[in-house]
């Protein structure tokens, strides 16, 4: 058997007793749901020498004997005012012990001994010297002259079994039988404090937390390191009683006093379950190290940082202390486990480090091949539009989860639609066909359509805008797309049904094909960016396309693929097309105007695909396309503007209130606020219930007459009226 430390005889403070440890042969139970009053044990005025500086908790080592290592943890019960009875130990005398003057009950040791138990012979031993200095084991405890007592090995034996009531009848049937017979003072005590053992983990079973404080009050030698799960069964009652304080010097103590390995790491995890991350910084504090400087909780603090990394990624979590993050990048450097990979790749999307993200989910496919680590590099390769190499990594794990599918159609639909449009591998068109047959995905089929009527293929755009519609019937962009495809088809009929239909939902589908310059303009902040738009086309080397009207800045009516245009002349039909109010349609004449060798007419085509995409109302577009070519300073700041109002507004409508802030502060780097974005910042604070900032700004703007500020003026009235 394994030898532990043995444990000193202590004093036990205000109950007049002296600490002798004895044999559980109890399994250990845990239980974490545990609490109790605190108790305070005093320091005796008798030498002594604190095992550990835990408040609360007196440890008290007795000079009885030379060679003790562990200290016992001392509680004293709560007593009414007044009350200084103390209750005694049924066999400890009140006086420190003397040289014996009876003979010495040494039945323990010798069952022990003929047991072959060395462990539990050593501490009998030790409790012996504690009870009767001056005594000295027998030099060979299994000597023949020594023939013991049936009965009381039998005793011995159910006591080291934990049968203590068996013990009590064993007691009660010798008495019977033998009338004289008084059993010695060490079984009486070992067996009451084996029963108080017992009482103790009852009660924490039973989640009877103040009973569990009362009992280790009383009998302050169950709290020893051989015993640590008596300590650790308190360290819970105390958190369940509200003072986790308690449970943290009852923590502190075995770090401090107890040496077994196993037992310490299973404290911190126990610490670690039931306190804060800030209590137990002092507890791991008292970590050992080896001789390699390894600390034996470096496995715990990697748990506690990939917690810490894990709860960030979670609805309003807290930025990880930078500690924990350096310490969780180390392990993944050094151990490349996928999990890791996948968990701090996810945590550099969260701080917007798209690319670090790609490299870190790479690198988890390859040493863990499977759906986990394709779709956490396809979510980084769409952050970073690589659209190609999303569609064709998570191409192979589509069908594998719930999740990844969705991912897909998406891969699939952004690498569709980009601009401009890139010649794709019939393969790469046949398994983005079958995913969106099989989802029945409305949106990647109408992405389709939109494909095929690029590439000149009105009649396959037609079935796949027909499909969309059919699995979607509500889908804007594929109805617009009908539209458009059947007026290529010189499809009139199917142009006015569908007018017909969505009359009252589409604006854009309503005014297609009129002809007037002065269409209705929704006021945007783009409107002076359209009129400084150029009237002609800037000097291109390119040769004009055919497809009539083409180069003509009146007339865009008609269908004209934007291939079939030269730069120049998609550029103007471009600008044609965002006075008549249809974006849509001018995005893919900038597209072509993109591709001029004239550096001017690039920065044209990008200033204009950008404000078509804001009024789109699609602000991420909008900013790529900003970037497509270089833009003059007053571009810059006109489109940062626009985008940024977007952002605002789009934010507000789906009750981010603090993004559509973060939007408008950005903006007001540039220009100041309208009415409208001032009351839109107002019920923004509204919203977050800063009510004093939203009365300020409603109070402003309703003074200038504004009307929509006076309803927003009267609801934050009310909410400082309810609230103060």
């Amino acid at each position: 058997m394994k030898p532990i430390t043995s444990a000193a005889a202590l004093v036990l403070v205000g109950l007049g007793t002296y600490g002798i440890l004895a044999y559980q042969g109890w399994q250990s139970r845990y239980h974490a749901d545990a609490q109790m009053p605190t108790l305070v044990a005093q320091a005796s005025p008798a030498a002594a020498t604190p095992a550990a500086n835990a408040p609360g908790f007196t440890m008290v080592a007795q000079n009885a004997t030379p060679a003790p290592s562990d200290a016992e943890i001392n509680l004293s019960a709560p007593t009414e005012p007044g009350n200084t009875t103390t209750t005694p130990s049924p066999t400890a005398p009140a006086t420190t012990p003397s040289a014996p003057a009876v003979e010495v009950d040494e039945s323990a040791l010798r069952y022990f001994a003929q047991q072959g138990d060395t462990v539990r012979l050593q501490r009998e031993i030790e409790r012996l010297r504690a009870l009767h200095p001056g005594w000295q084991p027998p030099a060979d405890p299994l000597a023949d002259d020594y023939v013991p007592d049936a009965d009381i090995t039998a005793m011995w034996d159910l006591f080291s079994k934990g049968d203590f009531a068996g013990v009590r009848a064993a007691i009660a049937a010798k008495q019977a039988k033998d009338p004289g017979f008084v059993p010695s003072a060490d079984l009486l005590d070992s067996l009451s404090l084996g029963e108080a053992g017992l009482q103790l983990r009852q009660a924490s079973d039973a989640g009877n937390s103040a009973e569990v404080i009362t009992i280790a009050a009383n009998n302050g030698r169950l709290l020893v390191c051989e015993s640590v799960d008596n300590l650790w069964r308190l360290a819970e009652a105390f958190v369940d009683t509200g003072t986790p304080d308690r449970a943290v010097d009852a923590y502190r103590y075995i770090l401090t006093s107890c040496t077994n390995p196993e037992e310490r790491l299973a404290t911190m995890q126990k610490a670690i379950a039931l306190l804060d991350r800030t209590t137990i910084e002092p507890l791991l504090a008292l970590e050992k190290t080896d001789a390699t400087g390894s600390g034996e909780f470096a496995s715990l603090r990697l748990d506690l940082a990939r917690t810490a990394i894990a709860a960030a990624l979670e609805q309003g979590g807290q930025m990880p202390v930078a500690s924990d993050i350096d310490l969780f990048e180390k392990n993944v450097a050094a151990t490349n486990a996928p999990e890791d990979l996948r968990l701090l790749g996810y945590f550099e999307l969260h701080r917007n480090r798209p690319n670090e993200a790609r490299r870190l989910f790479q690198k988890a496919l390859d040493v863990d091949p499977g759906a986990e680590s394709a779709e956490a590099l396809g979510v980084a390769l769409l952050q970073v539009r690589d659209f190609a190499a999303a569609e064709s990594v998570l191409a192979d794990y589509r069908d594998d989860n719930d999740t990844i599918g969705p991912l897909y159609l998406n891969a699939a639909a952004a690498l569709l639609s980009g601009e401009p449009r890139k010649v794709l591998d019939q393969a790469v068109l046949g398994r983005i066909a079958d995913a969106a047959m099989s989802a029945l995905s409305a949106n990647t089929a109408q992405e389709l359509g939109w494909y095929a009527y690029a590439f000149s293929q009105p009649q396959t755009a037609l079935e796949w805008f027909t499909l969309a519609l059919r699995w979607q019937p509500d889908l804007e962009p594929a109805a617009y797309g009908m539209v458009v495809v059947a007026d290529a088809l010189g499809d009139s009929a199917t142009v006015k049904s569908i007018q017909t239909q969505w009359v009252g939902r589409s604006v854009r589908i309503a005014n297609f094909g009129k002809t007037s310059d002065a269409a209705a303009t929704p006021q945007t902040p783009v409107a002076s960016g359209a009129r400084n738009a150029p009237a002609s086309p800037p000097a291109d080397p390119s040769p004009g396309g055919g497809g009539g009207g083409g180069g003509s800045s009146s007339s865009c009516t008609g269908y004209v693929p934007a291939a079939s245009l030269s730069a120049g002349a998609a550029l103007s039909r471009a600008w044609c097309m965002m006075r008549s109010n249809r974006p849509a349609q001018a995005v893919d004449l900038f597209a072509r105007a993109l591709q001029s060798p004239s550096q001017g007419t690039r920065s044209d085509a990008a200033y204009g695909q950008a404000l078509a995409y804001v009024r789109m109302g699609l602000a991420s577009e909008a900013s790529v396309a900003a970037a497509a070519a270089p833009l003059t300073s007053k571009q810059i700041i006109e489109l940062d503007i626009s985008i940024l109002t977007l952002r605002a507004t789009s934010a507000y409508s789906i009750g981010d209130y603090v993004r559509a802030l973060d939007a408008l502060d950005q903006r007001a780097r540039y220009a100041a606020e309208r009415n409208d974005l001032l009351t839109l910042r107002a019920w923004s604070y509204y919203h977050l219930r800063r009510y004093r900032e939203a009365l300020q700004i409603f109070t402003a703007v309703a003074a200038t007459g504004y009307g929509d500020a006076a309803s927003g003026l009267d609801a934050t009235k009310r909410a400082l009226n309810l609230f103060n």
